[in-house]
């Protein structure tokens, strides 16, 4: 019997944006779960219009949107505890590069 895995792939270009749909679908979310990002801070637009359809986001916005969506779904947690987690995650990186550089 023959196994098959089945992986996608992102590929993000630092020059072009998203827009909230495209981001939605590749965090295989809805889009108010994306408006929730935004209104709580977690996510920052690049254009944000009074219509949710015309926001537009960097493309690393997709990682980071990405990463919160993981976590509340590994941990079941809310989006805040999730938004704090990416965050602290963040700072960890953020230190052991300086530590590298000493």
């Amino acid at each position: 019997m023959t196994q098959v895995s089945i992986c996608t792939a992102v590929i993000i270009d630092d020059h072009a944006p998203v827009t909230i749909h495209e981001l939605a679908r590749c965090c295989e979310q809805q889009i108010e779960w994306v408006m929730s990002l935004v209104e709580h801070g977690v996510l920052p637009t690049l254009r944000q219009t009074e219509r949710p359809e015309g926001w537009v986001f960097a493309s690393a916005a997709v990682a980071r949107a990405r990463q919160v969506s993981r976590l509340q779904r590994d941990f079941e947690v809310n989006l805040d505890a999730a938004a704090l987690m990416a965050d602290l995650m963040q700072e960890v990186r953020s230190l052991k590069l300086q530590l590298r550089g000493f």
